[in-house]
């Protein structure tokens, strides 16, 4: 029993980086394609300072994969798995706002996820 509570802990890790909306957002900006800190920046409204938190906790999270160009660093999500995470969260979400038991109707017709979603050839980057 003891061997699992590690796993549990990871998962619970992972779920506390994904619980900040703006690391959220900076996923969002850049899950269809690599995009660097300005761009980031530009893309969530947000400061330098916290765009480069939010992301060095991402990358050290292992939900970003950076690199080196000149000046600037480049930021991509690895693995494509998380994204399908982050999805179906928002499809769930989604769904449960539009809960029939609160009146509101099924929820078909909402849009599926802020997290558009790509093919398999473009997830195995």
């Amino acid at each position: 029993m003891d061997a699992v509570l590690p796993d549990f802990e990871s998962v619970a890790r992972h779920f506390s980086v994904l619980g900040e909306p703006a690391r959220l957002r900076i996923l969002h900006a850049v899950c269809q394609s690599e995009r660097c800190v300005n761009d980031i920046m530009q893309a969530t409204g947000m400061a330098q300072a916290n765009v480069s938190r939010h992301l060095a906790r991402l990358h050290q999270a292992g939900l970003l994969v950076r690199r080196r160009e000149g000046t600037r660093v480049f930021y991509r999500v690895a693995p494509s798995s998380h994204l399908d995470l982050c999805r179906l969260i928002t499809q769930q979400v989604g769904a449960g706002q539009a809960h029939p038991g609160r009146g509101e109707g099924c929820g078909i017709g909402r849009p599926a996820s802020v997290f558009p979603v790509e093919s398999k050839e473009e997830t195995s980057v």
